[in-house]
């Protein structure tokens, strides 16, 4: 079955998002919602010394589904593809989105790579098939737009 993804921009102001992993995924998807928004969660049983130095929630646990209540995005980044899959299929239950990172046929949603410069925000996405590339794109786009002073 092809995947497809619509990119759209979703507004998650006074919403809840969890990530459920404290390691460097963890990491790096938390300092890409930080720029979004603080009403962030993390639940893990040990987490990577980025992670122990932010300013958000983290219960040091193991998963269970009830850490699932009360969230609106979900964010599977543990290193264990079966309980990335158990974690959406509890989600799902919940009617909760999740994005199982590292893992696009898993993936309620995907993160494109993003370059915001005050208000504007650029997401470039590849269907979760060319990460590298979207990157690439993304710091062509940031290089172009850092030097364009109408942006501001």
């Amino acid at each position: 079955m092809k995947m497809t993804f619509l990119p759209i921009a979703i507004r998650i102001s006074g919403k809840k998002l969890l990530i459920i992993g404290g390691g460097k995924t963890a990491l790096q998807k938390m300092k890409t919602l930080r720029r979004f928004t603080k009403s962030i969660t993390l639940v893990a049983p040990r987490v990577c010394a980025g992670i122990k130095q932010r300013d958000f929630t983290i219960k040091k646990k193991n998963y269970e589904p009830k850490d699932l209540s009360g969230y609106f995005l979900v964010y599977a980044c543990t290193n264990n593809r079966a309980l990335n899959a158990r974690i959406r299929a509890d989600a799902h239950k919940k009617g909760l989105l999740v994005n199982s990172t590292d893992d696009p046929a898993n993936c309620d949603f995907i993160s494109p790579a993003i370059f915001k410069k005050g208000l504007m925000t650029v997401a470039i996405n590849s269907t979760g098939r060319k990460v590298n590339k979207s990157v690439a794109w993304r710091d062509k786009i940031r290089k172009f737009l850092e030097h364009d002073h109408s942006t501001k």
